[in-house]
């Protein structure tokens, strides 16, 4: 009975120590992906599926509310909902660290995401999204945790581990599931705002149609709608944030994209023009200061692939036999000096004027991946993005003391900060 006791309540313990270890600020290059864990929390999807003839269909399923067509209709959306970023960070002026900026870009995006891929508007059917944000990011720690550290690949461990520390993170899981769920219910007994989705084609319109025509089962459409909810939300608010660290570490990068926005919008707006899909093409500096943004901090510092065709020679002579699963470290790829030269720590729009892009191979930047399996959300990232960050620098100045090589990182599937610096946010 004491040994009963003893176990009962010190292996808990010991898992949280055990869970607390481990060196997570190094970006490690892994040679063999785990990816059924990704898998059976996930489902099936664009995230977790390897094999081409599993990632292809689902690929063509989704391409249609892709279509850069379609992302068009999703700027007014964009456009109204940084009102609602507007009115949290005004409240800011010196933070002791930046995490609030950040948690304030989680909710942003979340609740874009649930308009544009959910057909849903989050403040009208009372969604707690501040919260939902809160717990959503805690799944892709999560989901890094059991993926990347050896202890959890013991299934008593893991069994273990579920039911005691990462049960919130498996009840989320199974939340969003269940709203997904409603949502396509919604469309089957005609309860989904018809008007409100009039103008648009979000990704789950796309997908109960495909479940009406009995072409895609409802488990496939519920998991495919995980690994797009979760990478619209999670991957575009960490862009926004991190490019707004890079503009307050650089006050001449600063003003220089302040001045380009001024002149495309020079009326005194405080942030509040409507940014058009003309306009995006008209602010070269602005995605010059993005790119560069994300090849310091790629979102995804690592991508899954799984060699195919055939084996594969690289240029040192390795062979990659077919069928292999691998590891891309796209975090050390956007920081190699022989690529980047001997400054590639440091931040410099620069490297994206065109006479430079032009002198590098396609494949040495890659924060969206590349080929066929590239992120098939790029266009839509881009876009909320330059819109985004258009609208915030007409109304902010940032600034800050913190020094870029002082950065910790953390790989949680995302790209993640150990510690968050100060920041201060000031109106124009």
């Amino acid at each position: 009975m004491h040994l009963f006791l003893i176990v009962v309540i010190f292996c808990p313990i010991f898992l949280w120590l055990l869970h607390r270890w481990n060196d997570r600020k190094v970006i490690s290059l892994a040679t063999k992906v785990p990816s059924y864990k990704l898998q059976m929390l996930l489902g099936f999807g664009p995230i977790t599926t390897q094999k081409c003839s599993e990632w292809i269909p689902h690929r063509k399923l989704l391409n249609p509310p892709f279509k850069v067509s379609n992302q068009i209709t999703f700027l007014p959306i964009f456009n109204q909902k940084v009102n609602g970023l507007f009115a949290a960070m005004d409240q800011c002026g010196y933070m002791e660290n930046s995490r609030d900026i950040l948690k304030f870009c989680r909710e942003f995006t979340l609740n874009i995401t649930f308009e544009t891929m959910l057909g849903h508007n989050a403040r009208a059917k009372n969604i707690d999204t501040k919260h939902i944000a809160k717990l959503v990011t805690h799944i892709t720690e999560y989901i890094s945790e059991i993926t990347f550290k050896f202890f959890y690949f013991n299934p008593l461990v893991l069994n273990l581990a579920h039911r005691t520390i990462f049960r919130e993170c498996r009840e989320t899981i199974e939340y969003v599931k269940g709203e997904i769920d409603k949502i396509l219910k919604s469309f089957s007994t005609g309860q989904h705002d018809a008007g409100y989705l009039e103008n648009l084609y979000t990704a789950i319109h796309c997908l109960y149609e495909s479940l009406e025509n009995n072409e895609t089962p409802r488990e496939i459409i519920i998991s495919g709608m995980i690994h797009l909810f979760s990478g619209a939300f999670e991957t575009t608010s960490s862009s926004i944030y991190f490019t707004v660290l890079m503009l307050a570490m650089h006050p001449e990068v600063q003003s220089k994209l302040f001045s380009e926005i001024c002149e495309r919008f020079p009326e005194n707006d405080d942030g509040n023009m409507e940014v058009t899909y003309e306009h995006l093409s008209q602010l070269p500096y602005l995605d010059m200061v993005l790119k560069e943004t994300l090849r310091l901090f790629p979102v995804v510092p690592q991508i899954a692939r799984q060699v195919s065709g055939g084996n594969v020679r690289l240029s040192n002579g390795v062979v990659l036999p077919e069928g292999l699963n691998v590891m891309l470290n796209i975090f050390l790829l956007h920081r190699d000096p022989q690529i980047w030269g001997p400054k590639a720590n440091t931040f410099n729009p620069d490297n994206f004027l065109p006479c430079n892009v032009e002198q590098r191979h396609p494949y040495t930047y890659m924060p969206f991946s590349k080929g066929t399996r590239s992120c098939i959300g790029m266009r839509y990232a881009e876009m909320s993005l330059k819109v985004t960050m258009a609208k915030i620098i007409k109304r902010y100045k940032f600034s800050t003391t913190a020094k870029i090589e002082d950065f910790e990182w953390e790989n949680h599937i995302s790209l993640h900060l150990v510690n968050n610096p100060p920041l201060t946010v000031e109106r124009r």
